[in-house]
Order: C-alpha cells, then sequence, then structure tokens
C-alpha cells in the first residue's frame, strides 16, 4: 500500500537523479586531496565501475515495480529480518539528510551570509523542505527539472571564459601516484555520490517505468551527473594545478579567477547559489525518504504528521556528527565509504541473489 498517492513522470525521475549527483559537487575534494591532477580519471574510472551497480539497482526496480526499498526487504528476507535491515535503511537515510544538511549550512555561511548562525540556515531549510515533503514526492522532485538545466547553464558559460586559464601541463605527471591513492579514490566516488542512488528504490514505485524507461531515465540522469562533476573536475585541476588540494572549496576558488570586467567578476557567487539550491534539492529528497521510510516501517498512515518532528531530528543529529569540514573530509576519505558500502552495494547485490533463488512472484527477468 501505497502512503504517498503522488506519480511523477519518467522526465522528471530522471532530472532528479542528475539533480541528485550534481549536489555532490562541493564534495569533489574528497577525492582530488587524495589523487590530485589524475582526479578526473579517478571519477571516470569510478563511473564506468558504477555501471554494474546502476544496472542492479534497475534490476531490482523492474523486479518489483510496485515496491519500494523497504517492502523489498521485507518481500525478500521476510517481516522480521527485512524490518531489521529496513531500520539500519532508515539510519542511512536519516544519516544522509543530516550530512547534506550540515554541509548547506556551513556552505551558505561560508559563500553567502557570513553573519548568520549555521542554525538558522539549517532551520530555514528544513522548514521550507519540510512543506514539500508534506506536499509529497510530486512537490520534491517539481523543480529538479529548472536546477539541472541552470547547473549546465552556468557551468558552460564559466567553462568558456575558464579556457584561456587552463594550463595543460597541471594535468601532468598521470598515474603518478601510489595504487593504493587510485583505489581509495575510486572507492570514494563509487560510494559518495554514486552508490548513494540507491535512495531512488525508495520513490520508484512513483514513476511509471517500463523496463525500457527504466534503464534510459536510470542511466540519463547517472550520466548527466557524472558529466557534470568531470568538468568541475576539470576545471579545478587545470586552473589550480599543485595548489588543488590546499582549498576546501576549490570550484569556488577558480570561479573567483574569472574577471571579464565589473559584470562578470565574481560569477563564484553564481556557482554558490547554484549549489545551494542542488543541496536544497538533495536534502529534501533524503528527508522526504527518510519521512516515507520511517512512516511504512511504523505504519503510520498519514506521514506527514511526521515530517516536523524528523526535521527536529535532522537538524539535532546533524549538529552532532563534524565539528568542521576538515574532520568531515577526513571521515568522508577514510571511513565513510567503508560504513556505506553495505548499504548501498552488498545488501542490495545479496537482496537481487536471494531473490532470483527464491523465484519470488513479483520477480522478473531483467
Amino acid at each position: 500500500m501505497r502512503i504517498d498517492k503522488g506519480q511523477i513522470s519518467g522526465t522528471q525521475f530522471m532530472f532528479s537523479v542528475a539533480c541528485f549527483i550534481q549536489a555532490s559537487a562541493p564534495l569533489t575534494t574528497f577525492i582530488s586531496a587524495v589523487t590530485l591532477q589524475d582526479s578526473w580519471l579517478v571519477l571516470l574510472f569510478g563511473a564506468v565501475l558504477c555501471l554494474p551497480l546502476i544496472w542492479l539497482y534497475r534490476t531490482l526496480m523492474v523486479m518489483f515495480p510496485e515496491q519500494n526499498l523497504l517492502q523489498i526487504l521485507v518481500e525478500v528476507y521476510g517481516p522480521v529480518v527485512g524490518k531489521v535491515i529496513g531500520v539500519a535503511y532508515i539510519w542511512f537515510f536519516f544519516t544522509l539528510a543530516s550530512l547534506n544538511l550540515t554541509d548547506l549550512g556551513k556552505f551558505t555561511k561560508l559563500t553567502i551570509m557570513q553573519e548568520t548562525p549555521n542554525v538558522v540556515l539549517v532551520l530555514m531549510c528544513v522548514l521550507v523542505s519540510a512543506l514539500a515533503v508534506r506536499n509529497g514526492i510530486k512537490l520534491v522532485t517539481k523543480y529538479s527539472t529548472l536546477f539541472t538545466i541552470i547547473t549546465f547553464i552556468l557551468l558552460s558559460i564559466g567553462t568558456i571564459l575558464m579556457l584561456n586559464q587552463i594550463k595543460l601541463e597541471n594535468f601532468m605527471p598521470m598515474f603518478d601516484q601510489p595504487v593504493g591513492k587510485y583505489v581509495q579514490g575510486i572507492h570514494i566516488i563509487s560510494t559518495i555520490p554514486f552508490g548513494e542512488l540507491v535512495v531512488f528504490l525508495m520513490i520508484h514505485p512513483y514513476v511509471k517505468l517500463s523496463r525500457r524507461d527504466a534503464t534510459k531515465y536510470l542511466f540519463l540522469g547517472f550520466g548527466l551527473g557524472v558529466i557534470t562533476i568531470l568538468v568541475i573536475l576539470l576545471l579545478n585541476i587545470g586552473v589550480l594545478g599543485n595548489l588543488l588540494g590546499m582549498f576546501t572549496l576549490p570550484t569556488l576558488v577558480t570561479l573567483r579567477l574569472v574577471n571579464l570586467g565589473m559584470a562578470l567578476s565574481r560569477m563564484e557567487i553564481l556557482f554558490a547559489v547554484i549549489l545551494v539550491m542542488l543541496l536544497f534539492f538533495k536534502i529534501t529528497l533524503l528527508y522526504y525518504v527518510s519521512v516515507l521510510a520511517t512512516a511504512q516501517l511504523f505504519k503510520v498512515k498519514a506521514y506527514r504528521q511526521l515530517a516536523l518532528a524528523a526535521g527536529a531530528l535532522l537538524i539535532a543529529y546533524g549538529l552532532t556528527l563534524y565539528p568542521s569540514l576538515v574532520e568531515q573530509a577526513a571521515s568522508a576519505q577514510e571511513i565513510v565509504p567503508f560504513l556505506w558500502t553495505p548499504f548501498e552495494i552488498l545488501i542490495p547485490l545479496l537482496t537481487f541473489f536471494i531473490a532470483k533463488l527464491r523465484k519470488l512472484p513479483n520477480a522478473k527477468e531483467a
């Protein structure tokens, strides 16, 4: 039984996937600090290696078209084990939402509203997000197309204006890092943000997708997101070179170098605004999925009643996670990829194999 009666189009689903990945643009520093000038290669390798993972998500969507992730877990593992794993996923969704909410507050305070307390910024975001969450999936994903297009336009303009400052020697030498660094970088990019697309297994029942559409829209959205992150990394490496690892937000530093008169001298402000928009979208989607999963697990039919309480929990939880961006970056490089791997790779893969072995009634040949 669906708690939310809303429905979205395949196009909205595609742009939501793209927008979700684009929102992780500030997190490119997680891999650029590890693999430096080869970060763009690590991104490409990571994206290629994640294609089977995206196919796995697509296959689960096709096998269980009317069931979201928590319902799939109960179907495959039984009511007891399935709900235990479901509780773990709720923690995963809440943690992702809280981390991104914290990122939004710190990023906004650092770039746009330096005098505003961080708590006020995250509270404003939660209040607006709660409105979307209470109105369902249609409103949550409504502006994904607009945000994605604006991001591509602004990034294209920035790329054109920065071409004269890109130095090809900044990409050299290639493959000069220890093998362990490349493995670490690929693991990071595979789990943050690509593996986070597992959250879309919570909303796919609200999309009318045939097998062909599921493949097309999911992979197109993934491709658009990858292109965005790749262009940002290429710009940062080409302009900053060896200085890349010194900055917490290298993209803002890169765009700050654009200076074609007063009208185009502060492009980083525009980029900061669009990043706030993208982060707001990602937070709202994760917030919605967290509330939906909680309501479903505890059989609360009116999930809207949980929105504000869940928002307060997100703020409180977020304040306890990391005191600074530096500590968060260190955790993302060394700890978080290992924590996320079971939720994004191991459990979905095990679920697929068990579903096939049990020959469940809803399973179809993908």
